[in-house]
């Protein structure tokens, strides 16, 4: 179809269709932004640590004494060497009783009956086997007696060389402990602020002297003392909640319950259930264990929250 034969009206259509369509988009995009708005929105709030009711702290208290001084406290002295062994002096072993080996004995000659043509002993040839015999034994009690000589001779050879090396590893150690010594004399004294309370946390500050809130941040992130208070509330409901066995994580419900102005909690109630009757019956029992100090605004409130089992891993 060419330019000239559009026609005024089929042009209206055309705007009237696309109004149409981009007015569609826009309700849908409506539709879904309205969704997400109904995710709770949390504010983040940190406890600082420390005893007490002190929701407005903004800095954990130090721990001390109120009105302490100011005490010296040395440092951490420089780890002293280990002593040195003792020198280990081995005594040698007292050297074997020798025993003397006896000389071979040659048993007396039978006496042969005297003739006439008998041969004189003079004459008779010597006995060389017993010779031989005693030849062997006194060289064998020689030798094992040599044998135990220069065995006790390297014995006391080695304990001396043990006893020198003990007393010049002494000698090292002595020295080094002498330069150590030297090196400490030098060092430096810290010193610690005693200022602060007794029930204060290490690292918190001394200028709050009333304590916390029960919390773990040396710091508050927030200066809202109501928003402090409700912070603590989940922090305390969280730590009487127990949840029993097998429930699963995605259980979520929404709960009412009056606080007083003395920090007790009254009719407890739930007012949108999870679907578990153990969670919400959990719930409210933590809630009535639940011990609350004094409310910063000492006023009467009635308070909506939601619990699931998802705060339980995330607290």
């Amino acid at each position: 179809m060419s330019a000239e034969t559009v026609s005024p009206n089929s042009f209206r259509a055309f705007v009237l269709s696309s109004s149409l369509h981009a007015a569609a988009v826009v309700l849908v995009l409506l539709a879904g932004w309205t969704a997400t708005r109904e995710a709770d929105t949390s504010k983040v709030i940190e406890l600082v640590a420390g005893e007490g009711d002190n929701f407005s702290a903004r800095e954990a208290p130090a721990l001390g004494v109120p009105g302490g001084v100011t005490v010296p406290v040395p440092a951490a002295p420089a780890p002293r060497p280990a002593p040195a062994p003792e020198p280990v002096v081995e005594r040698a072993a007292p050297p074997e009783p020798v025993t003397p080996v006896p000389e071979p004995v040659a048993p007396p000659a039978p006496k042969t009956p005297v003739t006439k043509n008998a041969v004189k002993a003079d004459d008779a040839p010597p006995n060389f086997k017993k010779k031989i015999d005693y030849a062997i034994v006194r060289g064998d009690a020689k030798a094992k007696q040599q044998i135990r000589k220069e065995r006790d001779a390297e014995a006391k050879r080695v304990a001396e060389e043990k006893k020198r090396m003990s007393k010049e590893e002494f000698d090292r150690a002595q020295k080094g402990k002498t330069s150590a010594g030297k090196a400490g004399a030098s060092t430096k004294v810290a010193r610690v602020d005693a200022e602060g309370i007794a029930k204060g946390v290490v690292g918190g500050s001394p200028a709050n002297k009333s304590g916390g809130a029960g919390g773990k941040a040396l710091k508050a992130s927030g200066d809202d003392v109501l928003a402090a208070y409700d912070q603590f509330f989940r922090e305390e409901l969280r730590r009487k909640f127990d949840p029993p066995p097998g429930l699963a994580e995605t259980l979520r419900a929404t709960f009412q319950v009056r606080s007083n102005p003395d920090g007790s909690l009254t009719n407890p109630r739930v007012l949108k259930g999870s679907g578990s009757r153990q969670f919400d019956d959990a719930v409210l029992e933590a809630i009535r264990r639940m011990k609350m100090p004094a409310r910063p605004d000492k006023r009467a409130e009635t308070v909506e929250f939601t619990f699931s089992m998802r705060e339980m891993s995330e607290g």
